[in-house]
This record gives structure tokens, sequence and C-alpha cells, in this order.
């Protein structure tokens, strides 16, 4: 066999390292895919996370604590403003009392004034104090008389018998028939009553007649006013003395839902 020449050597050389190269171009392609690779994995995990941490943060037990504090910051403000009001002196209104009868009840505003008309009091109602408006003049038998509004309260007199509180409804009754004649009789008119049940004053024991004057020919006598409601209330004091009574009638350019407001506002003192 002969011996190799040099050329033969340098070829088998040059394609040992062309194989090596292409070996360690591989491995760095391998190690390229498997760096793009890895990145891409991490990246994935790294937005998995993310996203993760994004729905923790929206669920609701998170925003429990903030509800939480807005209730309480509510609650608080709403302390602080029952506080201010209930911090505010009661409103006091100006009152007509009543020593004789014991009852109390409210003085509306001008144009009504303290004081029971004095051509009010007859042998059958001797009122001792009250409160009263001018709602116009009336002509009653050639005459012009003013034609109040009124609310009056005194002791039942005598003439109505009364023994306990049994006799409260039939007593209020009787009251507003005696009314009719002595204050209204001056001007035709019809009634209607509108409501007769018992009710309480101070915890006492009362019974109220609530009516209305329709007066359908009142302009011939100069009322500029076609109803007018009224009431009678009488209220038992017991063994202290006889019944209350709170008289109100008011003309309907007067306002006639003044009745509600009176009647609602009267009191009996406990020394009554």
């Amino acid at each position: 066999m002969g011996t190799p020449s040099p050329g033969w050597d340098s070829l088998v050389r040059q394609t040992a390292e062309s194989a090596r190269h292409r070996r360690r171009h591989k491995r760095q392609r391998r190690a390229r895919r498997m760096l793009w690779l890895l990145t891409c994995v991490t990246t994935g995990v790294l937005a998995a996370i993310a996203l993760f941490i994004l729905h923790i943060s929206r669920v609701p037990t998170a925003a429990q604590p903030t509800a939480l504090t807005l209730s309480q910051g509510t609650t608080s403000a709403a302390h602080r403003v029952s506080a201010k009001h209930a911090s505010r002196p009661a409103v006091t209104r100006p009152q007509v009392t009543d020593v004789t009868s014991g009852l109390s009840y409210r003085l509306l505003s001008s144009p009504w004034r303290s004081g029971c008309p004095s051509d009010l009091i007859t042998p059958e109602f001797n009122w001792s104090a009250g409160e009263n408006a001018v709602a116009g003049h009336v002509t009653i038998s050639g005459s012009v008389v003013d034609w109040h509004g009124v609310a009056c309260s005194g002791e039942l007199q005598q003439q109505f018998a009364y023994a306990r509180p049994a006799d409260l409804k039939p007593t209020a009754m009787n009251l507003l028939n005696a009314i009719g004649p002595a204050y209204y009789s001056g001007v035709p008119h019809s009634r209607t009553v509108e409501k007769n049940s018992a009710m309480r004053v101070s915890g006492h024991q009362a019974w109220i007649v609530k009516f209305r004057m329709d007066y359908r020919h009142g302009a011939s006598h100069g009322l500029t006013w076609r109803t007018e409601l009224g009431a009678v209330v009488v209220v038992d004091r017991g063994t202290t003395g006889a019944p209350a009574v709170f008289y109100v009638s008011v003309p309907g350019n007067l306002g006639t839902q003044k009745v509600t407001t009176l009647v609602k506002s009267l009191r009996l003192s406990s020394q009554s």
C-alpha cells in the first residue's frame, strides 16, 4: 500500500472541520430554539400570574372593606345629622291657655287674635278663653255685623246634664244642637255632621262632633264663602271639675283646615 499525499491529509482535515462546524451550528440552533421556547413559556406564565392577580383584585371580597368603610362613614354622617337636629330647640308656637277649663291650644297667626268674641257669651255658653278672626261682614235683620271665625273654650254649663264619660257623646250632640240656633240662625243654612267619635286629649276621654254649615243663599246676606267647618269637643276631667268644652268654627275664606290644626293641638293641663 502506498503513503498518503499531503493533499489527502488536508482534505481529511477540512472534512473533519466542516463536520465539527455543522455540529456546532446545530447545537447553537437548538440552544436558540430552547432559549426562545423558554422565553415564551416564561412570558406565558408571567401573563397568567398577572391575569390571576387582576382577577383576585376584582372579586367582591376585595371590595368589602371599601363598602364597609363607606357604610361606617354614612352611619357616622347620619349620626352627626341626627345629633345636629337633636340639638335644635323645640319649636314653640303661641298658645291660648284657658285656666278655667284647663285646656290649651294653638294661637293661629294673623289675622287671628287672642280672645273669644263677647257676643258669643250666652246663658248656655260662658267661654273663658279663645281666639278669633274676622271673616267678613254679614247683613242680619238690616244690620251689618262682623262674622268671625272662632275657637273658644270653657267649662260645661249646668244646663247640660253630665255624670260620667258615657255621657260624652250625647253631651257633645246637645251642645251642637244648642250652638246652631245661638250662632247661625241669622243666615239660612243647612248642617251636616261629618264626624262623631271618641278621642283623647292628654290621655283624658273626650268626644268630638265635626260639622259643616252650607250657606246656599249666603251671598244675599253678604257672605263671600259658601261653607263653614266647625267642631265641638267635650273632655272629661274626672273628679277635678265639670267637663271642658272646645268650640271651633272656621269660614271657608279663612281656611277650614285650621279646624283640624286646632283640634290636634288641644291639651289638658295636669292640674285639671
